[in-house]
């Protein structure tokens, strides 16, 4: 085996083969800014190994404008650290007089936010329903009772 470490967040796993294959990353984060609205998706794992990367970006990104919009439609695993990272921003966006808001939360972020009690202080964005081919559906924000 090579003395050469791997690239800075690549990481090489054995396989059932015996060969090595790149290891996935465990969260994925984009930002896209459209006017006033800021867009993060977040996908994957939300940790304790990774929530400090979802603050950093979203106390950067709370600066750019009143809204930003997250998008948990992906989220996988969703522990202690996001809810707290997800409280700390909202908070942010309240000083600064903007907002947050949780687009599609998935099961698993529906499902912690819930037990935990803190669903109901996040505005959240939900489907109303699928888009038609020739048009696009309005989508209306809503607050969502705990647990649903």
């Amino acid at each position: 085996m090579s003395g050469e470490l791997p690239g800075f967040g690549r990481h090489h796993v054995p396989t059932a083969s015996g060969s090595f294959r790149p290891d996935e990353p465990i969260m994925s984060l984009s930002c896209a800014v459209r006017g006033d609205v800021t867009r993060v998706s977040v996908a994957g794992e939300v940790d304790l190994s990774n929530a400090h990367l979802l603050v950093e970006l979203l106390e950067n990104v709370a600066v750019q404008g009143p809204l930003v919009a997250v998008d948990l439609s992906k989220v996988t695993f969703f522990g202690a650290h996001g809810i707290d990272a997800l409280m700390r921003i909202r908070n942010l966006m309240a000083e600064r007089g903007g907002r947050l808001t949780l687009c599609y939360p998935s099961p698993v972020v529906r499902r912690v936010l819930g037990v935990t009690g803190t669903f109901s202080g996040f505005e959240v964005v939900e489907r109303t329903s699928v888009p038609a081919v020739d048009r696009v559906t309005a989508r209306r924000v809503v607050r969502s009772p705990a647990g649903s």
